[in-house]
């Protein structure tokens, strides 16, 4: 029973390990990378910014102490002239002394501090600025791990074209021996056909080394090692609706607006509130008696700013930088916008290309296979025969490149219009 439960262990983990990696884990597998969490801690410090901002409206609560020395005996609290006249006429102690302890709570809030108004929204437009930020990092990754995905397939499609040419070429080669030990065919003959077959693996090997530093690179952003490229398809078109590429810069343009407008507003007036509670303890100077006395003051206090250099040299840089993300938010608009027609009619031209790139590769195996009947009864020359042999690898190479092509512009459109690729690939 033990061996039987072992055996159907290995069969599982033999199966799991064979089981080819899907398009879809591999974009999953983002989710856990160091850049995704890094995003997310960028939102969440945007997030607290906000809150930040937001808690400047809220009284702020200090509880003090203090001890302080004196020169000369002064006042816990002020006295009226007639309180302090009936203390000297009864004797009694006087609230003055050298040394004064204290204990007490102040508190202060903002009651109208106009420029507190655009700092939130400010905050708020860099938190959006954060949130889609993140949000399109996160597609420029998947973009990145399909388009890789795509060259693993087309450098091993190339490989097994090129395998397939060797083969052929190894054939031909095997008959032209034997031709050259009857008699009936030149040794350079069979010297030409080694020469393309060195050429082929040297491109092989070159390939080969391609196809593990783009298996790196996917396992760099996936934690995943692949053997064999994910399989993919088309699920549906990207959607076309807002430029989601420039919703940063939008937010982060709000953001400078804002804060030209917190800048500005610092010439108004501001209100605040601030008051305070304290008892006071200490050793009557003329009795040497310990008293003990309260004291404590509310009001409301008017800031108007008449004259401050600072301010209007912040509101001009303000200025600057609010105009400057204004016209790179146009430009880099503009570029959108002519990226995107650019890539959706390079699409029509890449769907037609592939159609006739599968064409030429059923004419070229034809033709092949007509070339090699020719060679065979010394009807065409080998060089001749050659140039088919690369025609049908050519051909082959093209519709590989093309479909490359056509997942590199479906990339570029899901992060330009902030399309999931999860949804659009499977």
């Amino acid at each position: 029973m033990r061996v039987f439960s072992l055996f159907l262990c290995v069969l599982l983990l033999i199966s799991i390990q064979a089981r080819a990696t899907t398009i879809t884990e591999l974009l999953n597998a983002l989710k856990n990378q160091p850049q995704t969490k890094a995003d997310e801690f960028f939102l969440k410090s945007a997030k607290a910014g906000y809150s930040k901002t937001t808690s400047l409206f809220w009284p702020k609560i200090y509880a003090t102490s203090s001890y302080t020395h004196y020169n000369s005996p002064t006042s816990l609290r002020p006295l009226l002239p007639t309180e302090s006249s009936e203390l000297i006429r009864l004797n009694k102690a006087i609230p003055f002394s050298k040394n004064i302890s204290q204990i007490g709570i102040n508190v202060s809030m903002p009651v109208f501090v106009y420029p507190l108004f655009s700092l939130t929204k400010k905050a708020q437009a860099l938190t959006k600025a954060a949130k889609t930020k993140k949000k399109l990092n996160f597609i420029r990754n998947e973009a990145a791990v399909v388009l890789l995905n795509a060259q693993l397939e087309y450098v091993k499609n190339l490989k097994e074209a090129i395998k397939g040419r060797i083969n052929s070429l190894k054939a031909q080669l095997n008959t032209i021996k034997k031709a050259v030990e009857l008699g009936r065919a030149a040794p350079i003959d069979a010297l030409k056909i080694e020469d393309n077959l060195n050429k082929l693996n040297i491109q092989l090997n070159k390939l080969n080394s391609s196809e593990y530093s783009i298996i790196m690179s996917i396992y760099s952003l996936t934690g995943i090692k692949l053997k064999e490229p994910a399989q993919m398809e088309l699920a549906r078109q990207v959607r076309e609706k807002e430029l989601f590429q420039l919703k940063p810069l939008i937010y982060n343009l709000q953001a400078s607006k804002y804060e030209l407008k917190a800048k500005e507003s610092e010439l108004f007036p501001s209100i605040y509130m601030k008051g305070f509670i304290a008892r006071k303890f200490a050793k009557s100077y003329n009795t040497n008696e310990h008293i003990v006395k309260n004291y404590g003051s509310i009001g409301i206090y008017l800031q108007i700013p008449i004259f401050n250099k600072v301010i209007y040299a912040d509101i001009e840089k303000a200025k600057s930088d609010y105009m400057k993300s204004q016209y790179k938010l146009r430009e880099y608009k503009r570029q959108l916008i002519s990226q995107s027609k650019s890539i959706k009619e390079e699409l029509k031209i890449l769907n037609r290309s592939m159609i006739l790139a599968r064409k030429n590769i059923k004419n070229a195996k034809e033709l092949l296979e007509y070339a090699k009947v020719a060679f065979r009864l010394k009807r065409m020359t080998e060089e001749e025969y050659l140039r088919y042999e690369d025609a049908l690898l050519s051909a082959k190479a093209e519709l590989f490149e093309l479909k490359l092509k056509k997942w590199q512009d479906i990339s570029k459109l899901a992060i330009i219009y902030g399309n999931d690729l999860k949804e659009i690939v499977r």
